[in-house]
């Protein structure tokens, strides 16, 4: 019997021995509830180059393996060893479809500075701020530690990984300046520790010793969290992994395992936080383009200056009211200038701009004698744009010309005369025509500084005419015909 009892105590000490660590086991508790909100779900980018990139090239043609590069984002192309150098801080300017290959052509908004070989990666990182959401089981002793273990990527460098999330150099010395605890006796322990893609936070008090408690833990935060796990100063640093899954608009699944521990390490409670990075939704919209433009004539009388503030304080006298197609200086004659206008209107959503020129069909004649008043301009006609230029008219010397007023009217190339001139005494007249098949006009408004919203600021412009004729001027009708064409460059 003695030797029968010798076998059977093996296998009941085995059993007991099982029993122990089965036992040590159950300790560890589920925490009540785990979550980890990022500021951005958004996957990191990396492709590889198809060809060499050129020093000063604004281009390059990537591998297309669902990597998506956005306008705007900084990029850098990534060496793969020593021979090389990193460039970083370009920026996307745009990305094309597929093509052949599959492949994908980036542009960018500014020069690489130096030469890159085939195989070399662009690579867009995108940093996001993490706050864990945990609330506690079993209380957190005083020098207790949560750890949180992110999926396993290379340690702390700054790229992305297709295996996880890069800390992007968050390291034990500068935690205290990325990582914010709600209560701050979480996370306010002097010893706080990063190793690989393990973080370990150590506790100043009990966390939940009367029962259970919410704890935020903001990783990419440089500022207080509040009691609802807001912080006031977010820190994005780690970098989100590049796209794994192949099938477009799908998200990666990723686990964050979080512990609590007790001051000796021993495990009090466990659970695992889900992330999931998918690729952002470009939202895109179209603005036509717009361009209006409007002429309407003035009441005879009206004072030019309270029409457009611009222009000189006058009114104008050739006593009938023009329209929008027709004027009329009335009747002229040599102690005065006869002047009547037409206000020009322009609205663009052009982001450059506008511009409005003018061309009439030839000197003011009188058909029936072919007798003519000549150009304020002199010259027979224009022999390029905005050339011979505008010129003063002074009364009893026989001259017809406009002269356009408003703030967006040039006073070089050509020269109108300055703000607040009069048709009397300053402003400057031209009647631009061509002779044979000349296309040339001068320009009476230009405005290059954005949209006009065609009120007195930009987009309004008053347009004078003038004439005067001699003692000896014949007698009859005169008349010539005039084309405005406002354009916007789109």
């Amino acid at each position: 019997m003695k030797h029968l009892h010798g076998k059977l105590l093996i296998p009941i000490l085995f059993l007991l021995v099982i029993g122990l660590f089965y036992v040590q086991k159950a300790q560890a508790a589920s925490l009540i509830s785990v979550s980890d909100t990022v500021s951005t779900s958004r996957p990191s980018a990396s492709a590889p180059l198809t060809t060499n990139v050129a020093a000063n090239s604004t281009s390059a043609t990537v591998v297309d393996n669902g990597s998506i590069y956005l306008a705007s984002d900084s990029a850098m192309i990534y060496a793969l060893d020593g021979s090389e150098t990193t460039d970083t801080g370009v920026n996307v300017g745009s990305m094309s479809d597929q093509q052949a290959g599959p492949t994908r052509t980036i542009s960018f908004t500014a020069k690489w500075t130096h030469p890159h070989h085939l195989g070399n990666a662009v690579v867009v990182n995108v940093t996001a701020a993490h706050v864990i959401k945990l609330t506690t089981n079993t209380a957190i002793p005083s020098g207790g530690h949560i750890v949180i273990t992110f999926p396993a990527a290379e340690n702390n460098i700054a790229s992305p990984s297709a295996n996880g999330f890069s800390l992007n150099g968050l390291a034990s010395g500068n935690m205290a300046t990325y990582i914010q605890c709600n209560p701050t006796t979480a996370c306010g322990g002097s010893s706080q520790t990063v190793s690989d893609s393990t973080i370990t936070l150590t506790t100043t008090a009990i966390q939940g010793g009367s029962g259970p408690q919410t704890i935020y833990v903001a990783i990419g935060c440089q500022t207080a969290v509040n009691s609802s796990g807001i912080c006031t100063t977010p820190y994005p640093m780690l970098i989100n992994p590049t796209k794994i899954s192949s099938t477009v608009g799908s998200a990666d699944q990723w686990k964050v395992q979080l512990q609590t521990q007790d001051s000796g390490g021993v495990t009090l409670d466990t659970a695992k936080a889900s992330i999931a990075t998918v690729e952002s939704v470009q939202v895109q919209a179209t603005v036509e383009p717009s361009l209006t433009f409007t002429i309407t004539g003035l009441a005879n009388s009206t004072n030019y200056n309270t029409t457009v503030s611009q222009c000189g304080s006058e009114t104008s006298n050739s006593g009938i009211d023009s329209t929008a197609t027709t004027v009329s200086l009335g009747i002229l004659n040599n102690a005065h200038i006869s002047s009547a206008a037409q206000k020009l209107v322009v609205t663009t959503n052009n982001a450059t701009g506008y511009s409005i020129s003018a061309i009439s069909s030839g000197h003011v004649i009188n058909p029936a004698s072919g007798v003519f008043l000549p150009d304020a301009n002199t010259g027979n006609g224009l022999t390029a744009n905005d050339t011979p230029g505008p010129a003063a008219i002074v009364a009893a010397n026989p001259a017809f010309g406009i002269s356009p007023c408003g703030a967006d009217v040039p006073t070089s190339n050509p020269n109108w005369g300055g703000t607040g001139e009069t048709v009397s005494s300053g402003a400057l007249f031209s009647n631009p025509w061509n002779t044979g098949s000349g296309t040339y006009y001068a320009t009476i408004a230009s405005y290059a500084g954005g949209p006009s919203n065609g009120d007195s600021t930009h987009g309004t412009t008053l347009v004078r005419y003038g004439a005067t004729v001699s003692g000896t001027t014949p007698a009859g009708n005169y008349s010539t015909v005039y084309t405005y064409i406002a354009s916007a460059s789109f």
